[in-house]
Protein backbone atom coordinates (compact mmCIF):
# COMPACT_ATOMS: atom_id res chain seq x y z
CA UNK A 1 0.00 0.00 0.00
CA UNK A 2 3.12 2.15 0.63
CA UNK A 3 4.33 2.01 -2.54
CA UNK A 4 0.97 2.22 -4.56
CA UNK A 5 0.42 5.49 -2.33
CA UNK A 6 3.78 7.26 -3.09
CA UNK A 7 3.13 6.64 -6.64
CA UNK A 8 -0.22 8.05 -6.06
CA UNK A 9 1.21 11.35 -5.22
CA UNK A 10 3.75 11.07 -7.85
CA UNK A 11 0.64 10.70 -10.55
CA UNK A 12 -1.77 13.11 -8.70
CA UNK A 13 1.13 16.16 -8.92
CA UNK A 14 1.90 15.82 -12.30
CA UNK A 15 0.39 18.74 -14.68
CA UNK A 16 -2.50 17.26 -16.72
CA UNK A 17 -4.26 19.69 -19.58
CA UNK A 18 -8.11 20.76 -19.54
CA UNK A 19 -10.37 17.77 -21.05
CA UNK A 20 -12.66 18.97 -23.07
CA UNK A 21 -16.26 17.57 -21.75
CA UNK A 22 -18.23 15.81 -24.89
CA UNK A 23 -21.99 17.12 -25.27
CA UNK A 24 -23.22 13.99 -25.35
CA UNK A 25 -26.32 13.99 -22.66
CA UNK A 26 -25.81 11.30 -19.73
CA UNK A 27 -28.21 9.25 -17.37
CA UNK A 28 -26.90 9.66 -13.66
CA UNK A 29 -28.09 6.19 -12.01
CA UNK A 30 -27.50 5.61 -8.26
CA UNK A 31 -28.37 2.72 -6.23
CA UNK A 32 -29.24 3.55 -2.74
CA UNK A 33 -31.22 2.03 0.23
CA UNK A 34 -33.46 4.38 3.02
CA UNK A 35 -30.35 5.04 5.43
CA UNK A 36 -28.70 6.48 2.14
CA UNK A 37 -31.50 9.45 2.56
CA UNK A 38 -29.82 11.69 4.51
CA UNK A 39 -26.92 11.93 2.64
CA UNK A 40 -28.56 11.77 -1.34
CA UNK A 41 -28.98 15.69 -1.18
CA UNK A 42 -25.93 16.84 -1.19
CA UNK A 43 -24.42 13.52 -3.70
CA UNK A 44 -27.22 15.15 -5.72
CA UNK A 45 -25.85 18.74 -5.23
CA UNK A 46 -23.09 18.09 -6.67
CA UNK A 47 -24.18 15.91 -9.51
CA UNK A 48 -26.47 18.78 -10.75
CA UNK A 49 -23.67 21.82 -10.29
CA UNK A 50 -20.26 19.88 -10.96
CA UNK A 51 -21.02 16.94 -13.80
CA UNK A 52 -19.59 18.90 -17.03
CA UNK A 53 -22.27 17.22 -19.37
CA UNK A 54 -25.58 17.44 -20.33
CA UNK A 55 -27.99 14.95 -17.83
CA UNK A 56 -30.96 13.73 -19.23
CA UNK A 57 -32.20 12.06 -16.09
CA UNK A 58 -31.55 10.99 -12.92
CA UNK A 59 -32.45 7.10 -11.70
CA UNK A 60 -32.46 6.00 -8.36
CA UNK A 61 -32.60 2.20 -7.75
CA UNK A 62 -33.72 1.38 -4.65
CA UNK A 63 -36.24 -1.27 -3.17
CA UNK A 64 -39.79 -0.37 -3.46
CA UNK A 65 -40.59 1.61 0.07
CA UNK A 66 -42.84 4.66 0.54
CA UNK A 67 -39.58 6.96 1.88
CA UNK A 68 -37.84 6.82 -0.88
CA UNK A 69 -40.43 6.82 -3.41
CA UNK A 70 -41.97 9.85 -1.86
CA UNK A 71 -38.38 11.63 -2.05
CA UNK A 72 -37.81 10.45 -5.90
CA UNK A 73 -41.35 12.55 -6.28
CA UNK A 74 -40.42 15.24 -4.59
CA UNK A 75 -36.98 16.16 -5.78
CA UNK A 76 -37.47 15.08 -10.02
CA UNK A 77 -36.05 12.02 -10.04
CA UNK A 78 -36.60 8.77 -11.64
CA UNK A 79 -37.26 5.58 -9.40
CA UNK A 80 -36.73 2.15 -10.60
CA UNK A 81 -37.79 -0.70 -8.57
CA UNK A 82 -34.26 -2.78 -8.15
CA UNK A 83 -36.21 -6.11 -8.48
CA UNK A 84 -37.09 -4.63 -12.20
CA UNK A 85 -33.79 -4.31 -13.56
CA UNK A 86 -32.01 -7.57 -13.44
CA UNK A 87 -35.47 -9.97 -13.31
CA UNK A 88 -34.48 -10.55 -9.34
CA UNK A 89 -33.25 -9.01 -5.75
CA UNK A 90 -30.81 -8.65 -3.54
CA UNK A 91 -32.11 -11.94 -1.75
CA UNK A 92 -32.25 -14.11 -4.47
CA UNK A 93 -28.56 -13.99 -4.66
CA UNK A 94 -27.94 -15.76 -1.08
CA UNK A 95 -23.82 -14.49 -1.42
CA UNK A 96 -23.08 -16.09 2.33
CA UNK A 97 -19.05 -15.14 3.24
CA UNK A 98 -17.94 -17.34 6.27
CA UNK A 99 -15.28 -15.21 8.28
CA UNK A 100 -12.14 -16.11 9.80
CA UNK A 101 -14.21 -16.04 13.49
CA UNK A 102 -16.67 -18.17 11.96
CA UNK A 103 -19.45 -15.76 11.69
CA UNK A 104 -21.75 -15.80 8.31
CA UNK A 105 -22.38 -12.76 6.86
CA UNK A 106 -24.86 -11.87 3.81
CA UNK A 107 -22.92 -9.71 1.01
CA UNK A 108 -25.91 -10.05 -1.33
CA UNK A 109 -27.01 -6.45 -1.15
CA UNK A 110 -23.82 -5.37 -1.27
CA UNK A 111 -23.14 -7.53 -4.58
CA UNK A 112 -26.44 -6.77 -6.09
CA UNK A 113 -25.80 -3.15 -6.23
CA UNK A 114 -22.49 -3.74 -8.11
CA UNK A 115 -24.60 -6.17 -10.83
CA UNK A 116 -27.15 -2.99 -10.54
CA UNK A 117 -24.01 -0.80 -12.04
CA UNK A 118 -22.96 -3.23 -14.73
CA UNK A 119 -26.16 -3.86 -15.58
CA UNK A 120 -26.66 -1.69 -18.54
CA UNK A 121 -30.00 -1.66 -18.31
CA UNK A 122 -31.46 1.27 -16.59
CA UNK A 123 -31.87 4.70 -18.63
CA UNK A 124 -31.91 5.92 -22.40
CA UNK A 125 -28.36 7.42 -23.00
CA UNK A 126 -25.72 4.98 -24.32
CA UNK A 127 -23.56 5.99 -21.31
CA UNK A 128 -24.33 6.59 -17.55
CA UNK A 129 -22.69 8.08 -14.54
CA UNK A 130 -23.01 5.63 -11.64
CA UNK A 131 -22.12 7.31 -8.06
CA UNK A 132 -22.61 6.53 -4.74
CA UNK A 133 -24.54 8.12 -2.51
CA UNK A 134 -22.36 9.25 -0.19
CA UNK A 135 -20.00 10.87 -2.49
CA UNK A 136 -20.24 14.38 -2.85
CA UNK A 137 -18.38 16.10 -6.18
CA UNK A 138 -17.38 19.70 -5.14
CA UNK A 139 -14.96 20.48 -8.29
CA UNK A 140 -16.01 20.22 -11.74
CA UNK A 141 -16.10 16.58 -13.60
CA UNK A 142 -15.56 15.26 -16.89
CA UNK A 143 -16.45 11.88 -17.09
CA UNK A 144 -16.39 11.74 -20.96
CA UNK A 145 -13.88 13.31 -23.49
CA UNK A 146 -15.34 15.29 -27.02
CA UNK A 147 -13.14 12.42 -28.55
CA UNK A 148 -15.15 9.83 -26.77
CA UNK A 149 -12.81 8.60 -23.87
CA UNK A 150 -13.87 7.36 -21.01
CA UNK A 151 -12.23 10.05 -17.96
CA UNK A 152 -11.96 7.68 -15.08
CA UNK A 153 -10.60 9.13 -11.64
CA UNK A 154 -7.97 7.08 -9.52
CA UNK A 155 -7.07 6.29 -6.33
CA UNK A 156 -4.56 3.99 -4.21
CA UNK A 157 -6.86 1.56 -3.31
CA UNK A 158 -5.25 -1.75 -2.71
CA UNK A 159 -7.47 -4.74 -1.85
CA UNK A 160 -5.57 -7.73 -3.10
CA UNK A 161 -8.74 -10.08 -3.46
CA UNK A 162 -10.36 -7.68 -6.14
CA UNK A 163 -7.38 -8.40 -8.32
CA UNK A 164 -7.53 -12.22 -7.66
CA UNK A 165 -11.30 -12.35 -8.60
CA UNK A 166 -10.23 -10.37 -12.30
CA UNK A 167 -7.66 -12.92 -12.89
CA UNK A 168 -10.27 -15.50 -12.24
CA UNK A 169 -12.52 -14.01 -14.36
CA UNK A 170 -10.59 -12.87 -17.00
CA UNK A 171 -6.86 -14.07 -16.46
CA UNK A 172 -5.41 -12.19 -20.12
CA UNK A 173 -6.54 -8.93 -18.97
CA UNK A 174 -3.58 -6.21 -17.51
CA UNK A 175 -4.32 -4.32 -14.44
CA UNK A 176 -3.07 -0.91 -13.99
CA UNK A 177 -0.83 0.24 -11.36
CA UNK A 178 -3.63 2.58 -9.46
CA UNK A 179 -7.03 1.81 -8.51
CA UNK A 180 -10.19 2.56 -10.04
CA UNK A 181 -12.20 2.37 -7.00
CA UNK A 182 -13.40 6.30 -6.62
CA UNK A 183 -17.28 5.88 -5.60
CA UNK A 184 -17.82 7.04 -9.39
CA UNK A 185 -17.68 5.28 -12.91
CA UNK A 186 -19.32 6.17 -16.27
CA UNK A 187 -20.75 3.34 -17.99
CA UNK A 188 -20.46 2.72 -21.68
CA UNK A 189 -23.59 0.45 -22.95
CA UNK A 190 -21.73 -1.06 -25.63
CA UNK A 191 -18.49 -1.89 -23.37
CA UNK A 192 -20.85 -3.68 -21.16
CA UNK A 193 -22.19 -6.11 -23.57
CA UNK A 194 -18.99 -6.79 -25.22
CA UNK A 195 -17.99 -7.23 -21.50
CA UNK A 196 -21.07 -9.36 -20.06
CA UNK A 197 -20.28 -11.34 -23.41
CA UNK A 198 -16.65 -11.96 -22.80
CA UNK A 199 -17.77 -13.05 -18.91
CA UNK A 200 -20.26 -15.59 -20.20
CA UNK A 201 -18.38 -16.95 -23.23
CA UNK A 202 -16.05 -18.19 -20.36
CA UNK A 203 -17.98 -20.08 -18.12
CA UNK A 204 -21.26 -20.81 -20.86
CA UNK A 205 -23.85 -19.05 -18.13
CA UNK A 206 -24.90 -15.25 -17.83
CA UNK A 207 -22.78 -12.76 -16.84
CA UNK A 208 -23.67 -12.55 -13.42
CA UNK A 209 -23.79 -16.25 -12.29
CA UNK A 210 -20.25 -16.27 -13.65
CA UNK A 211 -19.06 -13.00 -10.94
CA UNK A 212 -21.45 -15.41 -8.26
CA UNK A 213 -19.68 -18.46 -9.13
CA UNK A 214 -16.30 -16.44 -8.81
CA UNK A 215 -16.52 -14.86 -5.67
CA UNK A 216 -14.28 -16.11 -2.91
CA UNK A 217 -16.88 -17.11 0.39
CA UNK A 218 -14.34 -16.58 2.29
CA UNK A 219 -14.00 -12.78 1.54
CA UNK A 220 -16.25 -9.92 2.72
CA UNK A 221 -15.26 -7.89 -0.45
CA UNK A 222 -14.66 -9.95 -3.22
CA UNK A 223 -15.35 -8.53 -5.97
CA UNK A 224 -15.36 -4.68 -7.51
CA UNK A 225 -17.63 -3.46 -10.25
CA UNK A 226 -15.22 -0.26 -11.05
CA UNK A 227 -11.75 -2.32 -10.47
CA UNK A 228 -13.73 -4.98 -13.28
CA UNK A 229 -14.65 -2.57 -15.82
CA UNK A 230 -11.93 0.13 -15.52
CA UNK A 231 -9.20 -2.42 -16.28
CA UNK A 232 -11.69 -3.57 -19.05
CA UNK A 233 -12.21 -0.23 -21.06
CA UNK A 234 -8.80 0.43 -22.94
CA UNK A 235 -10.22 3.70 -24.84
CA UNK A 236 -9.64 5.87 -21.41
CA UNK A 237 -8.39 9.00 -19.73
CA UNK A 238 -7.24 8.47 -16.37
CA UNK A 239 -6.86 11.63 -13.20
CA UNK A 240 -6.20 11.28 -9.46
CA UNK A 241 -9.53 11.07 -7.61
CA UNK A 242 -8.26 13.61 -4.97
CA UNK A 243 -10.95 13.23 -2.25
CA UNK A 244 -11.38 13.72 1.12
CA UNK A 245 -13.14 11.35 3.25
CA UNK A 246 -15.39 12.72 6.29
CA UNK A 247 -17.61 11.18 9.35
CA UNK A 248 -21.02 13.01 9.41
CA UNK A 249 -20.07 15.07 12.25
CA UNK A 250 -18.28 17.20 9.89
CA UNK A 251 -21.32 17.23 7.33
CA UNK A 252 -22.39 20.47 6.30
CA UNK A 253 -24.44 22.18 3.25
CA UNK A 254 -23.11 22.26 -0.04
CA UNK A 255 -22.15 25.77 -0.32
CA UNK A 256 -20.13 25.44 3.14
CA UNK A 257 -18.86 22.54 2.26
CA UNK A 258 -17.56 23.53 -1.03
CA UNK A 259 -16.08 26.92 0.20
CA UNK A 260 -13.91 24.67 2.51
CA UNK A 261 -13.01 21.89 0.87
CA UNK A 262 -12.52 22.94 -2.99
CA UNK A 263 -9.20 24.45 -2.97
CA UNK A 264 -7.27 20.82 -2.46
CA UNK A 265 -10.15 18.26 -3.05
CA UNK A 266 -12.60 17.64 -5.87
CA UNK A 267 -14.90 15.55 -3.92
CA UNK A 268 -15.95 14.09 -0.46
CA UNK A 269 -17.11 11.04 0.87
CA UNK A 270 -19.06 10.63 4.06
CA UNK A 271 -19.04 6.92 4.62
CA UNK A 272 -21.28 5.26 6.46
CA UNK A 273 -19.37 3.39 9.20
CA UNK A 274 -18.28 7.17 10.22
CA UNK A 275 -22.36 8.01 10.83
CA UNK A 276 -21.34 7.71 14.65
CA UNK A 277 -22.06 11.15 16.50
CA UNK A 278 -23.57 12.69 13.33
CA UNK A 279 -25.23 15.74 14.65
CA UNK A 280 -24.81 18.23 11.70
CA UNK A 281 -28.17 18.51 9.12
CA UNK A 282 -28.06 17.91 5.77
Amino acid sequence: MLKRKIYYRLFAWRHFPPLAPSKEAIDVVIPIVAKDLRILPLCLEGVRRQVQHPIQDIYIVAPVQQEIVRFCDEHGLRFVDECSVLGFGPKDLNLQVKQGDGRVLNRSGWLFQQFIKLSGKVGTCRHYLCIDADHVLIRPHTFLTDDGKTVFYMSYEEHQPYYDNIQQLLPDLPLDCLSYVDHKMLFDKNQLEVLHEVLSQRSGKSWTDTIIDSYDRHCFSGFSEFELYGNFVTNKVQRPWLQKRLPYSRMADYDTLCRKWSSSRWSLTFPDYMRQNATAPV
